[in-house]
């Protein structure tokens, strides 16, 4: 896929999801498969929240802590996260994010390629931002 101009946004202005009604996070879905070849969310985790155990055939994961803390597992490795912290998880890798945090955990999650990981998103119930969350989100 070729992007032939600017993709240009802001959180306040884009779709916000969770997978499914019982999960105990939220996405922000910042870009998808149709303007660009990967995808680009914001991850919220409520205190105590995690994902699923997943893995990517073909895809990358990269995440970005933006606030909070919580523990990256990998193939049964556990490793600490807080703000400030990246880590990238190649195909084929078992994964595990969790929130071990007082608070929310907010992290940058980027997957290249898709994979339809946006349609999936995209797929789920609405969601709303909150008063915590706007404010980690504005940096305020």
């Amino acid at each position: 896929m070729t992007v032939t101009s600017l993709v240009l946004g802001s959180f306040d202005n884009r779709p916000v999801r969770k997978i499914s009604a019982q999960d105990t996070n939220k996405f922000v879905l910042l870009c998808d498969r149709t303007q660009v070849p990967f995808v680009s969310v914001v991850e919220i985790f409520d205190k105590g929240g995690q994902t699923p155990p997943n893995e990517h055939a073909e895809a990358y994961e990269y995440f970005y802590v933006l606030e909070g803390e919580g523990v990256a597992i990998v193939d049964g490795e556990e490793a600490p996260i807080a703000k400030g912290t990246y880590f990238v998880v190649p195909p084929g890798r078992l994964h595990q994010v969790r929130n071990t945090g007082e608070g929310r955990l907010y992290v940058l999650t980027t997957m290249v390629p898709d994979e339809k990981f946006s349609d999936l998103i995209q797929a789920g119930p609405e969601a709303e931002l909150d008063e915590e969350d706007l404010r980690v989100l504005k940096g305020v």
